[in-house]
């Protein structure tokens, strides 16, 4: 029986996806490594409490991308998909680029975004992935990933070999994004689909580009979502949840405000909502068959299993 795996790993604030394709094509949807956590565990003994807090969180919590490919005979990627040049979409990207764990091919939005200068990131580790995402955008990567800038309505046969969407952005999304210096609603949406389930992937997108693909006709509907914009509010919609209407709700996550939380109105919808902030690593199966099954690091969603296609 066949099947695709998607993982969305526990990488605390930030964001990674990795597709298991039958075909061998592993993909990555965006990275953290943890960064910020990593540089905190480097701090030196004057700051002994917020070092010890970094390491132990990352010993107990998070993971490592990177070394999770590997664990799991993943020492490849067919397809590395950046959603949008956030700095928490982007957190280790120089040991993709590097070679650490290769990609041979890249997606990147066609903007214009600019940044340069040293004070416009929060550590060295943010603006060395910037210098080694530049590079591959000006061309200067002779060894890197192809780079590639799809948008919606274009295929290609290895896309739809792996059956994957992309629902958004358009050129227009994009545009609009970088007259605002914001790329949120720039964010791939990216639909993976196995026989008759899907799981759908929409980066930070809001509620512009919710109503950007719902107005435009799109199918929207999906078995499991992770939640935009890590479970926020400004990434809910219901007129996108009406469309969707999802049978799962992943979230992707470290502690939110209560403010800003969305957790509440994602389980208005679906009883089935889970994090991965209290889960760990989530993991769903999806069969020829039409069935598919959710576990998590902690197995507290090894009982959530659809038998057959609804």
């Amino acid at each position: 029986m066949g099947y695709t795996d998607v993982n969305i790993l526990n990488v605390g604030a930030g964001s990674c996806a990795v597709i298991e394709s039958p075909s061998g094509r592993n993909s990555m949807i965006d990275i953290n490594d943890g960064g910020e956590l990593r540089e905190a565990a480097s701090m030196g003994p004057q700051d002994r409490l917020i070092r010890e807090a970094a390491i132990k969180k990352m010993q107990d919590e998070l993971v490592d991308p990177v070394a999770w490919c590997k664990a799991n005979s993943i020492t490849e990627l067919f397809r590395f998909v950046l959603s949008h040049p956030d700095a928490d979409h982007m957190s280790g990207l120089r040991r993709v680029l590097s070679g650490e764990l290769a990609a041979l091919n890249f997606w990147d939005l066609p903007h214009h975004r600019q940044r340069s200068k040293r004070d416009e990131f929060k550590n060295d580790l943010e603006h060395e992935d910037w210098q080694w995402y530049q590079a591959l955008r000006n061309g200067a990567l002779p060894n890197g990933p192809r780079l590639l800038n799809p948008l919606r309505g274009n295929a290609n046969h290895y896309w739809l070999d792996d059956a994957l969407e992309i629902l958004s952005p358009t050129s227009n999304l994009v545009d609009d994004c970088d007259q605002a210096d914001s790329y949120n609603n720039a964010s791939y949406v990216v639909r993976v689909n196995h026989g008759p389930s899907s799981v759908l992937l929409p980066g930070d997108v809001e509620v512009k580009a919710w109503n950007d693909m719902i107005n435009a006709g799109l199918d929207l509907a999906a078995d499991v979502l992770v939640a935009s914009h890590h479970g926020r509010k400004s990434g809910f919609s219901e007129d996108a949840m009406d469309a969707i209407d999802p049978s799962v709700v992943l979230i992707s996550t470290d502690k939110l405000d209560p403010a800003h939380d969305a957790e509440d109105e994602y389980k208005k919808w679906t009883s089935h909502v889970y994090s991965t902030r209290t889960e760990g690593t989530i993991w769903v199966r999806m069969y020829d068959t039409g069935s598919f099954e959710i576990v998590s690091k902690n197995g507290k969603l090894a009982g959530f299993v659809r038998s057959s296609a609804a």
